[in-house]
């Protein structure tokens, strides 16, 4: 299943004609300069906060090219819930991520239509809609390669049954 935001696109082009001035001036949020450290990643001064998130998603990307395996399903479900934390969706610990990821497209639909004559709080917005639709499209791909794992496990069960003649 995937998520989608019908509002998006005519936000997006909204945030467009604003221009990204808020976003270049704005200081690096918290959360952001931890991420940053936390891979190693040198805070410079200047750096806005689109540019710090670029490096997080070089360094992200850089570090799973390193280790040759995409992410696993635990660490997707962490990030769709950190995800869900930031943007304020609150959640219990067996919730269904993918539900988690339909109230987060839900409550962004909800901020990005009432951030509309805000370019800042829009850059942020839209910043969260980037990760949201990455976080839905690797947990889709996860819960696909799945599917096909217990298919052949399926497979390989039948064709046992009919080799020992147990069917």
């Amino acid at each position: 299943m995937t998520t989608s935001i019908k509002s998006v696109n005519t936000q997006e082009a909204q945030a467009s004609a604003l221009g990204t001035t808020a976003e270049e001036t704005e200081e690096l949020s918290e959360s952001t300069k931890m991420q940053l450290e936390a891979l190693g990643i040198t805070v410079t001064e200047g750096m806005t906060e689109a540019q710090a998130q670029e490096k997080i998603e070089q360094a992200k990307r850089q570090k799973a090219q390193q280790a040759g395996t995409p992410a696993s399903e635990t660490e997707v479900t962490a990030d769709i819930k950190n995800l869900a934390s930031a943007i304020g969706i609150s959640y219990e610990d067996t919730t269904d991520p993918q539900e988690i990821l339909t109230r987060i497209a839900e409550e962004l639909e909800a901020q990005i239509d009432e951030a509309a004559e805000n370019p800042q709080e829009l850059n942020n917005l839209m910043r969260y809609y980037r990760e949201l639709t990455s976080l839905d499209a690797e947990y889709d791909d996860i819960q696909k390669g799945q599917a096909k794992i217990y298919s052949a496990l399926n497979m390989i069960s039948e064709s046992n049954k009919k080799a020992f003649g147990l069917e």
